[in-house]
């Protein structure tokens, strides 16, 4: 039996309902790397290795993606930033916050042994910082567990 590839995630598509705001959020904000100049439509920003955020205004999706939208709850997706110390996670947490994200969970340290937070980019998508010290993430960004 041959065992075909699976497919490997190289974007994750945000919809935002400002482009403009969303690029300057995570460039300037969290540091991410713009991959194309900006486009009144849509932004891509280089978020790891073959790995590319695409910010696109929410009133644009509906012509590849059908019927979408923001509502009452938080998307339900969380886009996870994992670090090496539990000083990290309070360093990215503050850099967001004065970037403009809103504190969903402040750095707490959790029952599993870790340390983690949350926060809301400017149109409700959450991100956790995490140090989870069973996770070991090495040079090439392989993650494996202890």
């Amino acid at each position: 039996m041959n065992k075909s590839t699976p497919p490997v995630i190289s974007a994750i598509t945000l919809g935002v309902r400002d482009v403009g705001v969303s690029t300057k959020f995570y460039t300037e904000g969290l540091g991410f790397d713009l991959v194309q100049p900006a486009h009144p439509e849509i932004a891509f920003v280089r978020a790891g290795y073959g790995l590319m955020l695409a910010l696109w205004d929410i009133e644009q999706m509906p012509s590849e993606y059908g019927n979408v939208g923001h509502g009452d709850m938080a998307p339900p997706l969380s886009l996870g930033h994992n670090v090496h110390t539990d000083a990290e996670v309070d360093q990215h947490y503050r850099r967001a916050l004065e970037a403009g994200a809103a504190s969903i969970s402040e750095p707490t340290v959790q029952p599993w042994g870790g340390k983690s937070a949350c926060i809301a980019d400017p149109d409700g998508f959450r991100w956790d910082f995490v140090h989870n010290p069973s996770f070991v993430i090495d040079a090439d960004g392989h993650i494996s567990s202890v």
